[in-house]
């Protein structure tokens, strides 16, 4: 459905009953044969929905023979803003894939092109791009005197058909997109009642789309007549839960079950994360996972994975292996907003796996789709690094109103980029608490006798004393046994700087390129950058005289090199002010290597916000600014 025919149903619904085809020649700048073309499709559609349009011979005009009712006008239109969409290229190739797919016989150019209301040669030119779209499911494009079909496996069909639909939906932005395909053995009621069985009985709601896809494919292919070769699933063992499920629709839809089909729905899913069952899988058992982790997180320069980290990336590791030895093909919607985003956590995964052989089969070369999963996994983990990690797990208890509590929590958290305020509780919500998550301490506005964790009590409305005793209390934390201490500048900086790569210089005279020697050759002995790094550091500062303070007192240096191994940051603290009239006042210079543009960004974000408060920029350059000044004043006496 064209912009043109758009707006020509909706002339023709806005109260008129006659529709003249001249009317529209020059209003849309088209010839008469266009317009009626247009019209004839639109009279089509429309009978869909019950509403005759209906040509009235040797007169030129339509006559609409009856106004639709308020429902059924809801209906059209909001059919019509589906078909409005602007069909992108991709979308285009997706579509032609569908078709060639679902059909059971060949399909002509003429009714591709048709289906897609563009012409032969733009779908004819678009065929050697479905040819290598189908290419990694098995499936082979053939071209005929009848046209165009593909062959293959139904199971490796399923697998292209099952993914171009989480494309569509991905790039439709809608959780259905089966009502705009040809699929003509299920109905609006089917899909109705196959979503709201399986959200009834499903215990994982987040899964229930993806199920969906799979059980409504199912429908539509037994009606067809396609079924899937009967093999042996011996190692596909579906719980309980999910076969009582497929029983129960088999039952409301009147079909009988079949094996290999409920093995070949649990096989599938659970490759995608749309059934999760691992979590008796105990991850310190698996060295090979326990040594891709150790690789990926040294490569992206994080520190070690916390438990609950471990445990998130061990799911995707036994979802990625699951998928590699059962030979699931599947195109991750959000590869190319992952490669755009994360390029360097995609290319670090999928680098450590090929290079020591760690995707239990040979059946196929392993594809960046495989791994996109496990990468939105470990970007998240990387976001978060850059705010969570360092940072105290705080609760806090007000009972003095919800306003209150939101104030007291806002003014911490400005106050403590250290901390991290994960709940916020009444008494009587602390006495239910378990151990799960349990805080590192808690922040209350009254007496907490009983409680089983560190507490410190200050006023709902937090002064400069209050402050002061908070800081206190955290100061003096670190002697409490078995305390980790998390907070102050000098840990939150160590979450991207551990302490052998902050250093100071104080060599004599003071001269740049040292400075620069200093903190380049930190990064090459930690394996951040290889030799040539320097020199083009160098180029960049000296050559190209880029020089600048990421805030003031702070210098930063970086440069575009190809010898970057892994990101990574150095710090290099000086004596004495490196200073450049009116430009630079520099006591500290921040070096930093990065693979590419987008690499550092969530660090660089933390580091800005460690950066702009007031206390933790005092630890990093007061104390140099203060040993200056001192000497300034000792040289004016």
């Amino acid at each position: 459905m064209n912009s043109r025919r758009r707006q020509l149903v909706q002339i023709i619904l806005d109260g008129r009953s006659q529709i003249n085809i001249k009317d529209f020649e020059d209003m849309f700048d088209v010839g008469e044969r266009t317009i009626r073309y247009d019209v004839e499709k639109i009279s089509v559609w429309l009978k869909e929905f019950d509403v005759l349009l209906e040509h009235q011979s040797g007169r030129g005009q339509w006559h609409l023979q009856e106004h639709p009712d308020p429902e059924k006008l809801k209906q059209i239109y909001d059919s019509l803003n589906f078909f409005g969409r602007s069909i992108s290229i991709k979308d285009r190739l997706l579509l032609i894939v569908h078709e060639l797919i679902i059909s059971q016989s060949w399909q002509p150019l003429r009714q591709l092109a048709e289906e897609l209301d563009v012409s032969k040669g733009t779908v004819l030119q678009q065929m050697e791009d479905v040819e290598s779209w189908l290419e990694p499911f098995q499936l082979t494009l053939e071209r005929g005197r009848k046209g165009f079909r593909v062959n293959g496996e139904e199971r490796k069909k399923r697998f292209a058909l099952l993914t171009l639909m989480a494309k569509l939906e991905n790039s439709w932005d809608t959780i259905n997109p089966i009502p705009q395909l040809n699929w003509s053995h299920l109905s609006m009621k089917d899909m109705d009642q196959i979503f709201k069985t399986s959200s009834t009985l499903m215990e994982s709601k987040e899964s229930v789309p993806a199920f969906f896809r799979v059980w409504a494919l199912h429908l539509e292919r037994y009606h067809s007549g396609e079924f899937l070769n009967t093999t042996n699933h011996s190692e596909v063992e579906p719980d309980t839960l999910f076969c009582e499920l497929w029983k129960e629709l088999t039952i409301q839809f009147d079909i009988p079950i079949l094996e290999e089909e409920i093995a070949f729905a649990y096989m599938y899913l659970k490759a995608i994360g749309g059934i999760s069952h691992y979590e008796n899988e105990n991850y310190n058992q698996d060295l090979t996972f326990k040594g891709f982790i150790k690789e990926v997180v040294n490569r992206i320069g994080l520190k070690d994975l916390y438990a609950s980290q471990m445990n998130e990336m061990y799911r995707e590791w036994c979802q990625f292996q699951w998928a590699c030895k059962h030979n699931i093909v599947y195109f991750h919607p959000l590869k190319e907003d992952m490669e755009n985003k994360y390029p360097f956590i995609v290319n670090h995964i999928w680098e450590t796996l090929v290079d020591h052989k760690m995707n239990k089969t040979n059946q196929r070369d392993l594809l960046i789709d495989d791994v996109i999963s496990m990468s939105i996994s470990m970007a998240s983990i990387y976001e978060e690094s850059s705010f969570e990690n360092q940072r105290y797990q705080v609760w806090v208890v007000c009972p003095r109103g919800l306003a209150t509590s939101r104030l007291l929590t806002s003014t911490l958290v400005k106050h403590f980029p250290e901390i991290e305020v994960k709940k916020t509780l009444s008494i009587s919500e602390l006495n239910q608490q378990d151990d799960w998550g349990k805080p590192d301490f808690i922040i209350s506005s009254v007496l907490l006798h009983d409680s089983p964790y560190p507490y410190v009590t200050v006023k709902p409305i937090i002064t400069k004393d209050e402050l002061k005793k908070i800081k206190s209390f955290i100061t003096h934390l670190e002697g409490q046994q078995g305390f980790e201490v998390k907070s102050g500048i000098e840990p939150s900086i160590q979450a991207l700087i551990p302490k052998n790569r902050i250093t100071n210089y104080e060599e004599e005279p003071f001269r740049l390129a040292g400075v620069i020697d200093v903190g380049v050759d930190m990064l090459e002995k930690e394996g951040f950058v290889s030799s040539g790094f320097n020199e083009d550091m160098k180029k960049t500062v000296f050559s190209d005289k880029y020089l600048y303070e990421v805030v003031p007192g702070l210098l930063f240096l970086h440069t575009d090199s190809e010898h970057v191994l892994k990101p990574g940051f150095s710090l290099v603290q000086l004596k004495k002010p490196y200073v450049v009239e009116g430009k630079l006042h520099s006591l500290a210079v921040l070096f930093m290597a990065t693979p590419d543009k987008e690499a550092h960004l969530p660090q660089l974000q933390y580091l800005h916000q460690v950066l702009m408060n007031e206390n933790p920029l005092k630890d990093i350059l007061n104390e140099i600014e203060n040993d200056y000044m001192n000497e300034v004043k000792t040289w004016k006496k």
